[in-house]
């Protein structure tokens, strides 16, 4: 991982965490759950090109994993979203190091990775 994928990963985080903060705030954490679902669907969405679609039953039950997770943390505890960004940090250090082949640009796990982790430690701070 480059310093440049590192700096913009924590701007990217801090970014979303503010600007929904200020934006949204009565609705911060069903932004941080919509997000989570929809980047649940990003690996997955990789599996349609023809080169990924081998990986299909790789990705498809780490979306639905994610997916539910950002659907429990609005219906009993936001620990469960970020439970789910957790999950989608590690997937993405999987795919960094090539555990799961997926095919998905190289600096987009890393990046993805540090973003995930850090907005999951922002909700287990804002909500505990």
């Amino acid at each position: 991982m480059t310093p440049k994928i590192l700096i913009l990963s924590i701007a990217l985080a801090a970014t979303f965490i503010i600007g929904t903060h200020y934006f949204a705030e009565m609705h911060q954490l069903k932004v941080f759950a919509l997000f989570l679902a929809l980047t649940s669907c990003f690996y997955g969405g990789a599996t349609l090109t023809p080169s990924g679609a081998k990986y299909l039953k790789i990705e498809m039950p780490f979306v639905v994993i994610v997916f539910m997770s950002s659907f429990l943390g609005l219906i009993l505890s936001p620990v469960w979203i970020a439970i789910g960004f957790f999950i989608h940090g590690f997937w993405d250090v999987l795919h960094h190091f090539n555990k799961v082949k997926t095919p998905v640009v190289k600096w987009f796990p890393p990046l993805c990775a540090i973003f995930d982790v850090l907005v999951g430690i922002f909700i287990l701070a804002w909500w505990f």
